[in-house]
């Protein structure tokens, strides 16, 4: 007869985090373990299966094993039968489904780890995210396509519950050099994005030429761009991290306004779980707001 093993659910439980990470010291604040505890976890899967599950490489990890990725794929089957059989031994259980909007530039707030750790305090809630240019979520938002939806605004548009205000700077990547007198070459969202609206009403105020070098569908392609040079961009200040720089007052640009993000709630829908959701995400939000203030 086979010999059983059987997996500590909070070892599976930190192998996913690091899993979706790739980082042990990520995985260690979301789990609230040290860093030393998590490869000790990981360790003992190992131990338990005879191979190793991570690519690392001078402490970074690079990628899953095979091995480590069929086993990321039970874990999450594990993890999820257990959360839901613990939820299930008590009367107040949130369920329900939630379609959300958010802004494009909220994959570089983290918005997927904070989704999983709002889905391991309510396993039985069915999340689905879309990601779009704040005013098409505001207009989809008022016609009822979403039960919750995040977009910015100007400050004090009054569309909302304001979650917080946000400085808005220009950003560069590391060699870029300003020229003055030379059209601004701006890599921007596709329009109906607020960041795009104030960069350019802002440069054409100031009657400063620009033209579109580069427009990105995504947060990644975005930065990515911004990064290799191909021009400079619009963001919050909270978003902007190395090898992005913001641009100072000294490149000749024009100051950019505050931005408001705010959001809203559809009409009959699962208001408690939505307001449970919207709740943890503004949380999150300004968590983020006070950590990048005290740096």
């Amino acid at each position: 007869m086979a010999r059983q093993i059987n997996f500590d659910i909070d070892c599976l439980r930190s192998f996913l985090v690091v899993a979706d990470t790739m980082s042990f010291s990520r995985a260690a604040e979301t789990v609230g373990r040290a860093q030393s505890t998590i490869s000790q976890q990981i360790a003992k899967l190992e131990a338990q299966i005879g191979r190793e599950l991570l690519v690392r490489r001078k402490g970074r990890v690079l990628q899953l094993t095979g091995e480590g990725t069929r086993l990321a794929q039970y874990a999450r089957r594990l993890l999820q039968l257990n959360d839901e059989a613990y939820s299930s031994m008590f009367d107040d259980v949130l369920s329900g489904s939630v379609h959300i909007g958010v802004p494009l530039d909220f994959f570089g707030r983290d918005i997927a780890t904070w989704l999983a750790r709002f889905k391991r305090r309510h396993p039985m809630v069915s999340l689905e995210v879309e990601a779009n240019q704040s005013d098409n979520l505001m207009r989809r938002g008022e016609r009822g396509e979403f039960d919750l939806v995040f977009f910015k605004q100007e400050v004090g548009a009054g569309h909302g519950h304001l979650a917080l205000t946000e400085q808005m700077v220009w950003v560069s990547g590391p060699n870029y050099v300003p020229a003055p007198d030379e059209s601004v070459p701006l890599i921007l969202f596709p329009e109906g994005c607020a960041y795009r609206r104030f960069a350019i009403n802002s440069l054409d105020a100031r009657r400063r030429p620009w033209h579109l070098s580069l427009v990105g569908p995504s947060f990644d392609c975005l930065t990515s761009a911004v990064a290799e040079g191909l021009g400079i961009s619009v963001l919050a200040r909270t978003l902007v991290a190395p090898p992005l720089r913001i641009l100072r007052r000294d490149a000749d640009l024009p100051q950019l306004p505050a931005v408001e993000l705010v959001y809203s709630v559809r009409k009959h829908s699962n208001s408690r779980v939505v307001s449970e959701l919207a709740d943890f995400i503004t949380d999150h939000l300004l968590g983020g707001l006070v950590s990048s203030e005290a740096i």
